[in-house]
């Protein structure tokens, strides 16, 4: 599967695509979640420091 998130700015797309992700590998899946957001804060998101 593939999906994509976009939208306007400051209405949670980080926040859901990292519980998508979060998700997605609590049930076995592998996940290759990618932040093009100049102001990454993905991987903070998902527990990378």
């Amino acid at each position: 599967m593939k999906l994509a998130i976009s939208g306007k700015g400051g209405v949670g797309k980080t926040t859901i695509a990292a519980a998508l992700a979060k998700i997605c590998t609590q049930n076995g899946g592998t996940v290759y979640a990618i932040d093009a957001d100049p102001d990454a804060c993905l991987a903070t998101n998902i527990g990378i420091p």
